[in-house]
């Protein structure tokens, strides 16, 4: 009966660990020099450090497993194993080689449920159907002392790596950069060109050219058909100068100086170009 209570709870642990960890932990505090707790949450049980971690993608892609902040493989692997961990609650961190992918984040109690224990657990990164990278449970059980690991496994201690990085790697965690801009797909332009058209004064129509210009980029042309829909000179060269810096293809700005008829206007364009290259 105890067997069969042990392997239900240890079963139940992952997603307790995890949706309620914060209101349970109310240990973190005692194991680790004030930072990580000994898995006091859990009632009057005191957790036991020393579980291994187990991590693979799914789809064979290379990681860096950061644990408490620290990095733990020095170089990319697409299946890690940690033994020994310090803390009972530790903070993952999942930083993909692409520097496209966003960093996964958890913190887990790991902890057997029964006898407070250390623990084998195992955990898996997916990707979902939008494509978004999730660390998802695998499996616990309790700890293996002699852990063969799988093909292709990378087995280290907790700090550690296989003697090549023997000081753990305080690191930075920076974002991916962001996409380059791209200038208004043909469909929503056609669609900003006509709220623009709709209006009838040339001041309500510059308006909210200026509106749709500060969140959206545009080309050469584009910026030349939205111009055109103004009545007065004044207009266009307003909307040319606010939206120079929106234009991808501002080398060839000068050829917007075609639609005025009055070269003092031409020559206030051409002006402002040169003084802002």
């Amino acid at each position: 009966m105890k067997r069969k209570l042990l392997l239900l709870a240890m079963m139940a642990l992952p997603l307790f660990s995890i949706a309620q960890e914060k209101r349970y932990n109310n240990g973190r505090g005692g194991n680790g020099g004030g930072t990580r707790g000994n898995g006091g949450g859990y009632g009057q049980m005191v957790g036991v450090p020393g579980s291994a971690l187990s991590v693979w993608s799914e789809n064979g892609e290379r990681f860096f497993l950061m644990l408490n902040g620290i990095k733990q493989n020095t170089y990319a692997q697409s299946r890690v194993r940690i033994e020994d961990l310090p803390f009972v609650v530790n903070d993952i961190q999942i930083i993909f080689d692409d520097n496209r992918t966003p960093a996964i984040s958890k913190t887990i109690t790991f902890m057997d449920p029964v006898e407070g224990g250390p623990v084998n657990l195992s955990m898996r990164i997916v990707r979902d159907r939008g494509g978004y990278a999730r660390l998802t449970f695998g499996r616990m059980n309790t700890l293996e002392r002699e852990y063969r690991g799988e093909q292709g496994e990378y087995v280290m201690h907790y700090g550690h790596d296989n003697g090549r990085n023997n000081t753990p790697v305080q690191v930075v965690t920076t974002p991916p950069p962001p996409p380059p801009p791209m200038p208004m797909d043909n469909q929503s332009f056609a669609a900003a060109l006509q709220s623009i058209k709709s209006s009838a004064w040339d001041e309500t129509r510059l308006s909210t050219a200026k509106t749709i210009a500060n969140t959206n980029y545009f080309t050469v042309d584009q910026v030349i058909a939205i111009c055109k829909t103004f009545t007065w000179e004044e207009s266009k060269l307003d909307f040319a100068k606010y939206v120079y810096k929106r234009t991808l293809d501002n080398n060839n700005f000068f050829r917007i100086g075609n639609i005025f008829t009055w070269d003092s206007n031409k020559t206030a364009l051409n002006d402002f170009i040169n003084a802002n290259r």
